[in-house]
C-alpha cells in the first residue's frame, strides 16, 4: 500500500481520537455556570499583580470592583510600574469606596521573579481566609467570584484554578491563540490533572482561588519565588501536601486577552513553553514533531497532490484522501475554537497557526541550547 495513504489514514484516525476526546471533555468538564453566593460565604482577598498594565488594569478593575459577592477586598500590587498604572490605580482607589487597596513594590529582591514577589506581597497584605490571585489582563463576570467560591466550597476544593475564555481580536490572535490554548489542554488532559493519582499537574495563574491556610502551609509564593511557571509549581506543592486541586472550565466566568500582536504571542508563549517543559529539549522537540506530523504534513500532502494533478483533469487517491483529512482537521479545530469561544472560521488557517507554533517551539529549543533568558515585562527570566 502507498506509504502516503497509510500516513494519511493514520493521521485521520488520530484526529478522530482527538474529536472523541474533545466530546468526552465536554461531558466530563462542562463550564461552571454563574451562580449567586450562598449564605455565610467567606471573605476573599482578590490580589492582582500589575506591572506596566495601563492598557489592561482599568478593564480588569471595572469587572472586579462590581462583583456580586458579600465580603471581599481588592489588593493591587503595583510592581515597579513605569507607565500610567499608578495614576490609574489612584483614580480607581478614590472611587472604590475603600474596597481597593494599593501596595507599591519599588525594588525586586534578589532571587525572586517579579510576579511571584508581587503575589507574596499581596498575600501578606490580605486579611481573608481565601485568596484569589488573578491577572490584570482578565475581565470577570459579575458572578465570577461567587461562582468560584461556591464551586470550591461544594467540592471541598483547596486550590481551584480556572481556564478562561480567550479573547482574540487581531488576525494573529485568532489564528494562533486557540491553537496554543487547545494544545495545552491536549498535552495536559484536564481529567488527568483532576485525578490526584495521575501525577499530571497544571494550573493557570490567571485565576487561582486558594485557601489561605493551604497557601501558607506550603510556603506560598515564597516557596516558588524563582520559578517562571509559578502557577504549576505552586499547584504541585499543594497537591504534594495532600490537598485537593481542581482545574475547571471557567469560560463563562471570566475572559482574558493575553497578547495583542504576533510579537507578543511569540514572546509570551516562548516563555511559557520553555519553562512549562522545564527546558527539556527532547520534550520541546517532541511537540515540534507533533505539529509537523499531524497538523502541517496533511496540508503539505494536499498541496503536493494538487500540484501533481493540476492540468490533467484527473484526480488521484492521494488528492482525495489528503483533502478529506484536511477537511476533517478543520472541522475538529472549528469545534475546538467554539469551545474556547473563538471564531470557528479561523480553523481554516490551522496550518498557518501550526507553522507559528513550530516557530515558537523552535525558539524555545534555541533559547535552551544557547542558555538565553526569557524576556518578560522588563525582566530576564531563567
Amino acid at each position: 500500500m502507498d506509504p502516503l495513504l497509510v500516513y494519511l489514514v493514520f493521521v485521520a484516525l488520530v484526529w478522530c481520537k482527538r474529536a472523541l476526546w474533545l466530546s468526552a471533555i465536554r461531558r466530563s468538564d462542562p463550564p461552571i455556570r454563574p451562580v449567586a453566593a450562598g449564605p455565610g460565604s467567606p471573605r476573599v482577598s482578590v490580589i492582582i499583580p500589575a506591572r506596566n498594565e495601563e492598557r489592561n488594569i482599568g478593564r480588569c478593575l471595572d469587572s472586579i470592583l462590581v462583583q456580586d459577592y458579600p465580603d471581599y477586598e481588592v489588593i493591587v500590587v503595583d510592581d515597579r510600574s513605569g507607565d500610567r498604572t499608578p495614576e490609574i490605580l489612584e483614580d480607581y482607589r478614590g472611587r472604590s469606596g475603600g474596597r481597593l487597596r494599593i501596595v507599591r513594590v519599588e525594588q525586586l529582591p534578589p532571587g525572586w521573579t517579579g510576579k511571584n514577589h508581587a503575589m507574596w506581597v499581596g498575600s501578606r497584605a490580605a486579611a481573608s481566609d481565601w485568596l484569589l490571585f488573578t491577572d490584570a489582563d482578565t475581565r470577570h463576570d459579575r458572578l465570577c467570584l461567587a461562582s468560584a467560591v461556591t464551586t470550591a466550597l461544594k467540592g471541598d476544593i483547596d486550590f481551584l484554578t480556572l481556564a478562561p475564555e480567550t479573547e482574540s481580536v487581531t488576525f494573529w490572535e485568532k489564528t494562533v491563540q486557540p491553537l496554543a490554548v487547545s494544545s495545552i489542554a491536549l498535552w495536559f488532559d484536564p481529567r488527568k490533572v483532576n485525578d490526584p493519582k495521575s501525577g499530571v499537574v497544571i494550573a493557570n495563574g490567571q485565576f487561582i482561588l486558594v485557601r489561605r491556610s493551604v497557601y501558607e502551609a506550603v510556603g506560598g509564593s515564597q516557596a516558588v519565588k524563582d520559578r517562571v511557571v509559578e502557577d504549576v509549581e505552586l499547584a504541585r506543592l499543594v497537591r504534594g501536601s495532600g490537598h485537593a486541586i481542581k482545574f475547571l472550565d471557567g469560560t463563562l466566568l471570566y475572559a482574558t486577552r493575553m497578547y495583542s500582536s504576533l510579537a507578543e504571542i511569540k514572546t509570551g508563549w516562548t516563555r511559557i513553553f520553555t519553562h512549562l517543559f522545564e527546558k527539556n529539549v527532547a520534550a520541546l522537540a517532541h511537540k515540534i514533531f507533533l505539529f509537523l506530523f499531524f497538523s502541517i504534513g496533511p496540508f503539505a500532502a494536499l498541496a503536493a497532490a494538487a500540484a501533481r494533478t493540476a492540468g490533467s483533469g484527473v484526480g488521484s487517491p492521494e488528492l482525495t484522501l489528503s483533502a478529506a483529512v484536511c477537511a476533517l482537521i478543520v472541522v475538529i479545530r472549528a469545534a475546538g475554537n467554539l469551545r474556547v469561544r473563538t471564531n470557528p472560521v479561523y480553523a481554516l488557517l490551522h496550518p498557518v497557526g501550526s507553522a507559528v507554533m513550530v516557530w515558537i517551539l523552535g525558539i524555545c529549543v534555541w533559547r535552551v541550547l544557547a542558555d538565553r533568558p526569557s524576556p518578560w515585562r522588563g525582566d530576564q527570566l531563567r
